[in-house]
């Protein structure tokens, strides 16, 4: 099992079947995958501990059950920890087979980290814009064939494959 996780690619067949019992799982008690009203949720706490919000705010309806640890709070820890045992599996190397990154714009972590941070960033804004969160809405409202959850999905695809074009332009020439 653990040369298994070990490995740069996964099966996408096992992976996807483990997200679907998870998601099925989720609909069965009422809830939904995704991880962004977490990280809002963490938002509204620090602005809290500093001043008063108001309860239709919108830092006031991450906080309207007044539970400070929920499950998507949870599952957001989960996801750091998670993220940091498989980059310590792996020794948070960049794969032989994938050099794209390290072809196009070197060897510096703190710039890929850097650039990993505001791309994070800027799809977590397009996303709430679009009242959800980018796991929320491919996986969850995917699958409920949520019409804004379809509209932000070909948004990202339809920004995110000239970008990668344009990125890594000097790679491909190569």
């Amino acid at each position: 099992m653990i040369n298994y996780l070990r490995k740069d690619r996964w099966s996408p067949y096992i992976v996807g079947t483990l997200i679907g019992i998870l998601l099925t799982l989720l609909f069965a008690f009422g809830y939904q995958f995704g991880v962004s009203s977490g990280i809002a949720r963490i938002g509204a706490l620090l602005k809290h501990s500093f001043s008063d919000i108001k309860a239709g705010s919108y830092f006031g309806k991450a906080l309207q059950d007044q539970i400070i640890l929920n499950w998507k709070m949870i599952s957001l820890i989960g996801l750091l920890l998670g993220s940091l045992v498989a980059s310590k599996m792996t020794k948070g190397e960049i794969p032989e087979k994938n050099q794209i990154w390290k072809e196009a714009f070197g060897t510096s972590k703190a710039k890929r980290y850097f650039a990993a941070f505001i791309g994070g960033a800027l799809i977590l804004f397009g996303a709430r814009i679009a009242n959800g969160c980018t796991s929320g809405h491919a996986i969850s409202g995917g699958a409920q064939l949520s019409i804004t959850s379809w509209v932000f999905m070909f948004a990202v695809f339809a920004a995110a494959i000239p970008v990668s074009f344009t990125l890594y332009r000097k790679v491909r020439r190569s």
